[in-house]
């Protein structure tokens, strides 16, 4: 069931410049977490705000539960959607504490218990007496989910809700999130653009670019079979390779600019071969450089015909100047 449909939203700031939506179509299931997902400049955030009803669009239907809430001729006011909207600096009250700034909303204490089971769920218990510079930012960011969903909203809209954590705090705040979601069985959307936090927490994702959805789906999805050069490059290095030279790979794309054929092969599908008999596509050339990452050695690799960049085990051995032969391996 459909609890989200938007359809063909666009919005303008200047007549001069390109308009900040374009034509925008998605749905969002019940329960389904959502992620919009794009660098700076693509529209993400007044794509939430839009739904929140903080920006009115120019053209296009915002429906939520089947009841529309922006149209030609409707406008519903943010107070009257049933929305919860956690900003991405909180916006809590400084001079209220934890417990004043979760029942602030209007209905959020028509069910006592309910709050009360957020505030364990969410593990704030024993800080409701406390004000928000007494707690940390991860705290904060609780507080602020749990007044969000205090009224049980129909869906909840997130704006960069990882993006003040400290990288070591990341992966388990991503963890209590989800579990709260599943646990609330609530209908998120949320804004970000790291491309980890999206393929960790989201269902499905929105991949925006200058106003448009280019491609929506599941993480694995867009990674395997990307759009464009645009959307391969949000999930890291990728080389494009004509499919005339990789003739028989499982996955191309049509660039728009070039109307050529690529191939998107990521640099840990290359291994080194000493086998010249075969049956993967080989490339024979030169190492231009070597540079020792953690995980893996990061070559680029250069050939008659492109440059590859090559991501290989920390055992092999490789030195700039030196002569391969790598071969390409869709399964890896």
């Amino acid at each position: 069931m459909n609890i989200l449909t938007l359809k063909n939203i666009t919005k303008s700031y200047n007549s001069n410049e390109p308009p900040a939506l374009n034509d925008l179509s998605f749905n969002c299931q019940s329960s389904e977490v959502v992620a919009l997902i794009g660098g700076s400049g693509s529209g993400k955030t007044t794509l939430l705000r839009i739904i929140a009803g903080l920006e009115a669009p120019d053209y296009g239907e915002v429906i939520l539960n089947n009841d529309t809430l922006n149209s030609s001729t409707v406008f519903v006011t943010p107070e009257k959607r049933d929305c919860g909207l956690v900003f991405q600096d909180y916006a809590l009250f400084p001079n209220r504490t934890v417990r004043q700034n979760i029942i602030f909303g209007k209905g959020a204490m028509d069910d006592p218990s309910w709050i009360n089971e957020l505030i364990n769920m969410t593990g704030i218990a024993g800080l409701e007496k406390r004000f928000p510079h007494e707690l940390s930012g991860g705290q904060q960011q609780r507080v602020a989910l749990v007044r969000a969903l205090a009224t049980r909203p129909l869906l909840l809209l997130l704006d960069e809700p990882l993006s003040h954590l400290d990288p070591e705090l990341k992966e388990s705040v991503r963890t209590e999130l989800l579990k709260l979601f599943r646990e609330t069985k609530t209908t998120v959307v949320f804004v970000s653009h790291d491309i980890e936090d999206a393929t960790a927490m989201a269902d499905r994702m929105v991949v925006m670019h200058k106003g448009k959805a280019e491609q929506i789906g599941t993480s694995n999805e867009i990674y395997k079979n990307p759009m464009n050069k645009n959307v391969a490059r949000l999930f890291g290095k990728t080389n494009f390779i004509p499919i005339k030279l990789i003739p028989n790979a499982p996955y191309s794309f049509t660039e728009k600019e070039s109307n050529e054929k690529l191939v998107p092969v990521r640099p840990h599908q290359w291994r080194v071969i000493n086998d010249p008999t075969t049956d993967l596509p080989t490339f024979n050339g030169k190492v231009k450089s070597v540079i020792n990452q953690v995980s893996h050695k990061e070559v680029e690799f250069e050939t008659s015909q492109l440059n590859i960049t090559l991501h290989l085990p920390t055992n092999q051995s490789v030195q700039a100047d030196s002569k391969l032969t790598i071969a390409y391996n869709a399964e890896l």
